[in-house]
């Protein structure tokens, strides 16, 4: 079976909301956004993918989500038949799926129960297990903004919380996107 590749760049939309589903999206290489836009207009970050990860289960219908790639990112396109005809394939595809309901819990609960500080903790946890960490470090391609999107939490508050932990010493910034932040989640 040939697999479809295809590189993003930064900042591209790899597939729409009313999309067709079929093909199940798996990032080769990158990091990838899945967000969606609500009523009001505002974007609600959902999850982040990384290296290994599918970005979307759809076998068939429509996508109810978008993906947008945070770094250069290849994409490979797996047909969603040939995948569920292999059952060892087919097992790992659930545990994809618990893996990601198990991270979708914890955002809910995140946003629904926890201080702003908690909440930026909390996600810069969940965004080493998605992006990984190299070094005790974290690559976040992520802007403020994009944070503050999948937090909930404004800009501001945001900025001002990175901002403390930084001169706190408790988050530190190695360069654009790069940051040691163990110091944290201690806090």
């Amino acid at each position: 079976m040939t697999l479809p590749v295809k590189t993003y760049r930064k900042r591209e939309t790899i597939y729409r909301t009313g999309d067709s589903g079929g093909y199940l999206p798996k990032v080769l290489s990158g990091a990838v956004m899945l967000y969606t836009i609500c009523d009001d207009g505002h974007r609600q970050i959902v999850d982040l993918a990384g290296t290994g990860d599918f970005l979307h289960f759809d076998v068939d219908g429509e996508i109810e989500h978008f993906a947008e790639a945070l770094t250069e990112s290849q994409i490979g396109f797996f047909p969603a038949s040939a995948l569920m005809g292999d059952p060892e394939t087919a097992e790992y595809l659930v545990d994809q799926m618990r893996a990601r309901i198990a991270i979708e819990r914890r955002h809910i609960t995140m946003m629904a129960k926890k201080s702003a500080h908690q909440r930026l903790a909390d996600f810069l946890g969940l965004a080493a297990e998605c992006l990984g960490t190299e070094n005790g470090t974290l690559s976040l391609p992520l802007t403020r903004q994009q944070i503050a999107d999948y937090t909930g939490l404004t800009l501001e508050t945001v900025s001002r919380t990175f901002a403390r932990w930084e001169r706190e010493q408790r988050l530190v910034k190695l360069d654009a996107t790069t940051y040691r932040w163990s110091e944290v989640m201690a806090a």
